[in-house]
């Protein structure tokens, strides 16, 4: 597996053979996706390898999952002390939308 400079606290899964990375750096968490489990990575619609997930958030580990019953939702959870924002996005990780919380 590849080196990621500068990403701490990284998390990652595999789903249908798509390697999901998701890391701390500068304030906010970070996601790549690779189909080699992180040989290369892949580019989004943007052109980058690596997409800003959510800021700000503390210097934590971030939970991540892939909603399979949801088609292509990612749900991720960080922390950004004293709550926990929840991110989804439905388009494999090109646009993120924060979750509202409770009234």
């Amino acid at each position: 597996m590849a080196t990621i400079a500068g990403l701490s606290h990284a998390i990652g899964f595999e789903h249908n053979s798509l390697l999901y990375v998701l890391g701390y750096r500068n304030g906010g968490h970070y996601l790549r996706r690779s189909q080699d489990m992180g040989v290369t990575w892949m580019c989004f619609a943007d052109g980058e390898i690596e997409h800003l997930v959510a800021a700000p958030a503390d210097d934590q580990r971030a939970a991540l999952v892939k909603m399979s019953a949801q088609g292509r939702a990612l749900v991720v959870g960080v922390a950004n002390f004293p709550d926990i924002d929840v991110y989804v996005s439905c388009d494999d990780g090109e646009t993120w939308q924060q979750e509202a919380g409770p009234a």
